[in-house]
């Protein structure tokens, strides 16, 4: 399968499996899975200069900008998962499609280094899942026993292996669209699970094919373009917050699209079909844009874990009306303002308003 083809399958894998709850006014056959809500929700972290969560905040505290413009607030809810910790649902996946043999390795282990904490007593359920070339294997059900979560996982990752790693465009574009696949399914799961979700995905990311999406023809633009406003609205309305958690080699030789900070080159929104290349589909981009991170601290993956989740201590819900949709697949940038000394907000970056398929299988769907 051609690169200009993978994008197009994700996206109508995106329409067939995320059926989200908040429906709006354009319809499914014009809007697949990128919904239109009446309100907009946030869920909003608050740290201090410290990069610790800050709690005990007021609504009066908060500034919600939509598109420059600010918005009065519906609802305003402090949460602090200590006192509820089922606020917060856990999804750790290990990524084995895309490092090398000896990355998944060391992700595993520290998987496991990190459920033996406590003794295995874990704050918020948990549920593993591995990325696979078989595809996406996924525990039943979550808990917050660590052992039986390690348990679990060597059943499911007994028989697994690394894919190994092949050079040439070919080899890259497979793992794009097996990539893009999985983690479209694991939206579609996490759209089934109440309350905040954080999907904590130890991988450096797939393939970002930068130089080859500088060469992309119209069609495939367009078809990166459904993909990325489908997966963003997905992502808002799923109350998902990604994180990549890089089994990054320090000392180890990575430049262009193998540097893991790459993904920052492509932070910007996009706001014009035809600038929308594979990059601007990058796993970290998607975290950065949900309101989640990149954390490269250098194999320490528990240390990483441990990180996220000391940030799930306590957050804000915000809901404020949604502004009438403007033109169609119309970007609106969200910013959280804090009245709060040194203090500095995480949120989802923005949304589509208005979303609607564009390119050939637009057409093809007035039939």
């Amino acid at each position: 399968m051609r690169a200009v083809d993978v994008v197009a399958a994700s996206f109508f894998l995106i329409s067939s499996s995320i059926n989200l709850t908040a429906q709006a006014t354009p319809s499914p056959d014009a809007a697949g899975a990128a919904s239109q809500p009446q309100t907009v929700h946030l869920d909003v972290l608050v740290k201090d200069k410290a990069d610790m969560p800050v709690a005990g905040l007021s609504q009066q505290a908060f500034t919600v900008l939509d598109n420059g413009q600010p918005q009065k607030l519906v609802s305003f809810t402090p949460v602090s998962t200590r006192n509820d910790p089922s606020a917060v649902s856990v999804l750790i996946v290990i990524d084995m499609i895309n490092p090398g043999y000896d990355s998944v390795t060391w992700g595993r282990e520290q998987l496991s280094e990190y459920l033996k904490q406590e003794g295995g007593a874990l704050r918020h359920r948990t549920s593993i899942a591995a990325m696979t070339q078989d595809g996406l294997r996924m525990m039943a059900g979550s808990t917050t026993d660590g052992n039986a979560l390690q348990t679990e996982f060597q059943k499911i990752a007994t028989d697994l292996r690394p894919v190994t790693q092949q050079s040439g465009w070919q080899a890259l574009e497979q793992l794009l669209q097996q990539s893009l696949q999985q983690f479209t399914q694991i939206l579609a799961i996490e759209q089934t699970r109440p309350g905040r979700k954080l999907v904590l995905i130890i991988s450096p990311g797939w393939p970002m094919l930068g130089w080859w999406g500088s060469q992309q023809d119209l069609h495939s633009v367009q078809q990166d373009f459904n993909v990325i406003v489908a997966m963003t609205n997905a992502i808002r309305d799923t109350r998902t917050t990604i994180y990549r958690l890089d089994p990054y080699e320090i000392g180890g030789v990575h430049a262009g699209p193998q540097d893991p900070f790459y993904y920052k080159d492509f932070l910007d929104p996009v706001t014009d079909p035809k600038k929308a290349t594979f990059p601007y589909l990058g796993l970290g981009v998607f975290a950065v844009h949900s309101g989640g991170r990149v954390l490269v601290t250098g194999h320490d993956v528990a240390g990483e874990i441990n990180a996220v989740l000391r940030d799930a201590g306590h957050f804000y819900e915000l809901t404020y009306a949604a502004p009438p949709a403007g033109a169609p697949n119309q970007y609106r940038a969200i910013s959280v303002r804090v009245n709060q000394p040194d203090a500095t907000a995480q949120t989802i970056s923005g949304y589509y308003a208005n979303p609607q398929l564009i390119g050939p299988q637009a057409k093809a769907k007035k039939h």
